[in-house]
């Protein structure tokens, strides 16, 4: 019999691409500008390499990042990409032009369409693990782009996978174990490099120690084509290999 997965909820916060007509309107980019930029943000069929069938709950993001961040603070004081413009509703690109101008009219109207519903469900099903099974493992499912990955020493860093944690929320042991994980399978593997940090309802940040938090961070060189868009040949491996993290870190949370 299959494991009850029911505690783990699977968030996907960039895979989406829809930009509604309404929202462009207020984006300054041309469209082939618009476009190298989604290229560029989108964690490119997330969706599909974080769709592991036994995993059941599931909170993906309607719209593209570049309409709403809901990976953001919703406070931008507590935001720290808020003062390169980009909070949760983005001004700049990711090279600094302007995307759009700060309107708090418009940045209102993002929360109470998009950002805050999106929560409200997430924060809704992580309840729903644990008045179910009184723990909840979160699954944050990302990609980065395969080049010009600068740190901030200027090294750059290109692992195959990068296994983002957060001090209160995930367990050094799921840590290491799923870096072992991804070394025996014969991929590369950091932490928090290039990007680090879970996400986690801020019901329950750094307050409740039931909810567990990871997120996988995979190179999109491993499955996908960043100039066209498109899947590669290596997609169903990479996607397997996902699945594979996905059920170690569940496997460990059923056991602790």
């Amino acid at each position: 019999m299959a494991d009850d997965f029911g505690f783990v909820v699977v968030h996907v916060p960039h895979a989406s691409t829809l930009i509604p007509e309404d929202y462009r309107e207020t984006i300054l980019l041309d469209d082939k500008r618009l476009w190298r930029e989604v290229r560029r943000m989108t964690d490119a069929f997330c969706d599909e390499l974080y769709d592991a069938p036994e995993f059941t709950n599931r909170v993906v993001a309607t719209h593209s990042r570049l309409v709403c961040d809901v990976e953001r603070f919703r406070d931008d004081r507590h935001e720290a990409r808020a003062r390169w413009g980009q909070g949760l509703m983005y001004t700049r690109t990711r090279y600094g032009r302007r995307i759009r101008r700060y309107d708090l009219a418009l940045r209102e109207r993002i929360l109470a369409e998009i950002y805050d519903p999106h929560h409200a469900r997430l924060t809704e099903a992580v309840n729903t693990a644990l008045a179910n099974y009184g723990k909840c493992l979160i699954i944050d499912g990302h990609s980065f782009n395969a080049n010009i990955i600068m740190k901030p020493d200027n090294i750059i860093s290109r692992p195959d996978f990068d296994i983002g944690t957060d001090d209160f929320h995930t367990p050094p042991e799921l840590r290491e174990l799923l870096c072992a994980k991804v070394r025996e399978s014969g991929y590369t593997a950091k932490v928090n490099t290039p990007f680090g940090g879970a996400i986690t309802p801020m019901e329950f940040y750094r307050r409740d120690k039931r909810v567990i938090s990871v997120m996988f961070e995979t190179n999109r060189g491993l499955y996908m084509d960043e100039k066209t868009m498109t899947k590669s040949g290596g997609f169903e491996k990479t996607r397997r290999m996902c699945h594979e993290l996905m059920r170690c870190a569940a496997d460990y949370c059923s056991e602790a």
